[in-house]
C-alpha cells in the first residue's frame, strides 16, 4: 500500500527529521537513506518500522543534525595533515596549479567526525521523529485501505451474483445433456434403454461428472469468508489472496465440467471479475 509520513523531533543537542514513503510489495521491506553520521541508527529504524508495517516497501530518509555546540563535529588534525601532504604531492606530480582550500580539507574522508551521539539524545530524537512519520504513513495507508475495501466489496458482490446464476444453469445444462444422449440412443434404435442397467449407469456417471454442486457450494463459502476477512482489522492481504486463489480453482473446475455455452460465459465473467479483485489485492496489507 502506498503512503507518506513526515516527523521531526528536537532535543537539546540534536534535531531529527524523518520521511517515510511506502509502495506496494507482497512482502515487507525497509530501505534506509541516512547521512554517514546517522548510519548507526539504521538497524534501530528498520526494527521500529517492521513492528508497524506488515507488507510493502518502505523507504526511510533520516536526517540527524546537531542543534547546539555540544554536538559539533571534531577535527582530526593528524588526518588533515596527512591529507594535505598527499594531496600536494599528487598535485605536483600531475602538474596541477589549483590550490587546496579549507573546504577541501574539511570534507576529506575521516578529517571530521561527529561526536558519538548515542548518549546525548540522538537516539531519542530519531525515534520520536520516526514514530511521528510512521503515524502519518499508517494513517494514509489506512485511508487507502478503506477505499480498497469498498472496491473489493463491490467486486465480491458482483462475483456472488454470477455464482448464484451458475448452479441453476448447470443443472439445466445437465438435464439437457442427459436428454440429448437418450435421444441419440433412441435414434440408433436403442428404444428400451430405461430397462438396461448398463446404459443407466453410464448416464448416471455422465451426470455426476457434469454436476458442479460441490464447486458452487465451496465458491459460496469462499465468498463469505472473503467478506468476513474484509470486515476485520489487521493485515489480511495474504489471507485474501489465498481465498481468491481457491475461488479461481473452483471456477476453473466448473468451466472444465461444462459443455453449455451459457454456463461457459458465466464462468468467463466470474474469472474476469476475480482477476480484477486479484489486481486490487496486490495493494492490500
Amino acid at each position: 500500500m502506498t503512503g507518506h509520513g513526515r516527523g521531526e523531533s528536537r532535543t537539546a543537542t540534536w534535531t531529527a527529521t524523518i520521511e517515510c514513503f511506502s509502495v506496494n510489495r507482497k512482502t515487507a521491506e525497509v530501505v534506509c537513506h541516512s547521512e554517514r553520521s546517522a548510519a548507526w541508527l539504521e538497524p534501530i529504524v528498520r526494527e521500529r518500522v517492521m513492528s508497524r508495517i506488515a507488507r510493502g516497501r518502505v523507504q526511510v530518509n533520516l536526517s540527524l543534525t546537531p542543534s547546539s555546540d555540544s554536538a559539533l563535529s571534531i577535527l582530526d588534525e593528524r588526518r588533515a595533515r596527512a591529507f594535505v601532504t598527499q594531496a600536494l604531492a599528487l598535485q605536483k606530480k600531475l602538474g596541477l596549479t589549483e590550490g587546496l582550500t579549507l573546504r577541501d580539507v574539511l570534507t576529506a574522508p575521516g578529517v571530521t567526525r561527529s561526536l558519538e551521539p548515542a548518549d546525548d539524545g540522538a537516539r531519542s530524537a530519531a525515534l520520536q521523529a520516526l514514530d511521528r512519520a510512521l503515524d502519518g504513513l499508517v494513517a494514509t495507508r489506512l485511508r487507502e485501505g478503506q477505499h480498497l475495501a469498498r472496491v473489493l466489496t463491490r467486486g465480491i458482490s458482483r462475483l456472488t451474483t454470477i455464482t448464484k446464476k451458475i448452479h441453476p444453469r448447470a443443472r439445466a445444462a445437465s438435464l439437457v445433456q442427459r436428454e440429448s444422449l437418450i435421444n441419440k440412443l433412441h435414434a440408433i434404435g436403442l428404444e428400451n434403454i430405461h430397462h438396461e442397467p448398463r446404459f443407466l449407469t453410464e448416464i448416471a456417471i455422465l451426470a455426476d461428472r457434469s454436476d458442479v454442486t460441490e464447486e458452487v457450494d465451496r465458491a459460496r463459502s469462499h465468498l463469505e469468508q472473503f467478506r468476513e476477512k474484509l470486515s476485520i482489522s489487521g493485515p489480511v492481504g495474504r489471507t485474501l489472496e489465498f481465498v481468491a486463489q481457491e475461488l479461481g480453482r473452483e471456477f476453473n473446475t466448473i468451466g472444465s465440467k461444462s459443455s453449455d455455452l451459457g454456463l461457459s460465459r458465466l464462468v468467463i465473467d466470474a474469472k474476469a471479475e476475480l482477476e480484477k479483485i486479484r489486481e486490487q489485492l496486490a495493494n492490500i496489507e
